[in-house]
């Protein structure tokens, strides 16, 4: 079988791949160089093809993206064809990041880079600790877990927010269904979305549980800029609620120059760049979770991170 990689790893990691699959035939190149030609005469793809060719034919495609959204709608897929995605390829990389937020706006950190511009040696009133805080994660899936992990080194009190019950976690002192977010929301010092896109997430938080929060707490999101209504969001910022928000993403990428978002002094924002093949602990999960997957097809096994095409969401997810 032809397995064509198109998935950003370097050369060295593909070549442990080959010499590990060497049961395979491979090709390897840029996205945006594929044509309907090369893809028709393959039989997987490792990686994220472009979703205007003609995939129907394949056996299967291995997301290198935790997104899987846009491969299962409108008739993109044959009935036959593996998807899988790379969930757990990211949730070290953006717990890192997430918590680089946290820390950053609760210890006034973009003040004080502007004070130094400045050369102003300035005390800046006011702080928040993570110690101590009651953390609510929307969306307990890979990054979720990952930032609970790291956050308990900090003594928080974790609450994680699930689509649906599940026993006790490590790491998570309580655990609740999305019917009852309205519920934990005031109860928290940091808000932090990990979610996906898909229709229950679309808009998640609107303008009545932006202002469940408690005024001075802080938001993050690092999943899909739909879960947060931006509209109603520069609305709840004039009112006053927020110590800082963070966002890795918004809606509309990019975001456009003149958009308002930019100028609010608690808002801290970075371009999407929270999980991606720059860092090595998303290549090395990725690169062994493509051999065992590839190891599964070439001996008719059930593939790791398996999409359910239903909803969206990858089917037997075990955290650890």
């Amino acid at each position: 079988m032809k397995v064509l990689n198109i998935a950003p790893i370097r050369e060295e990691e593909l070549k442990k791949i080959k010499k590990t699959c060497s049961m395979f035939e491979f090709i390897n190149m840029r996205s945006q160089d594929v044509t309907q030609e090369i893809i028709d005469n393959v039989d997987i793809v490792v990686g994220n093809p472009n979703i205007n060719l003609n995939l129907k034919h394949l056996k299967a495609i291995l997301l290198c993206s935790a997104g899987s959204d846009q491969y299962i709608e409108n008739d993109i897929l044959d009935s036959h064809t593996i998807l899988t995605n790379a969930s757990g390829t990211y949730g070290k990389a953006i717990a890192e990041h997430i918590i680089g937020m946290m820390l950053t706006i609760n210890k006034n950190f973009m003040g004080y880079m502007k004070n130094q511009n400045n050369h102003q040696w300035q005390m800046i009133q006011g702080g928040k600790e993570i110690y101590h805080s009651t953390v609510l994660i929307v969306g307990l899936g890979d990054l979720g877990y990952e930032t609970a992990k790291r956050l308990k080194a900090f003594d928080c009190y974790i609450i994680g927010v699930k689509r649906r019950h599940c026993e006790s976690l490590k790491y998570v002192d309580e655990i609740v269904t999305t019917d009852y977010i309205n519920e934990v929301l005031p109860q928290a010092d940091f808000v932090i979305l990990t979610l996906p896109q898909n229709q229950s997430t679309y808009h998640l938080m609107n303008a009545e549980r932006l202002r469940l929060m408690k005024k001075d707490s802080v938001l993050i999101n690092v999943g899909r800029g739909s879960a947060i209504d931006t509209i109603s969001l520069k609305k709840v910022l004039d009112e006053g609620y927020f110590y800082g928000v963070g966002l890795d993403v918004v809606e509309d990428e990019p975001l456009d120059e003149n958009d308002t978002l930019w100028d609010y002094d608690r808002v801290f924002m970075t371009p999407h760049v929270s999980g991606g093949y720059e860092w090595e602990s998303c290549r090395e999960y990725f690169v062994e979770l493509t051999i065992r997957n590839l190891q599964h097809l070439y001996h008719h096994e059930q593939l790791e991170n398996i999409v359910d095409k239903d909803t969206g969401y990858r089917k037997n997810v075990i955290l650890k």
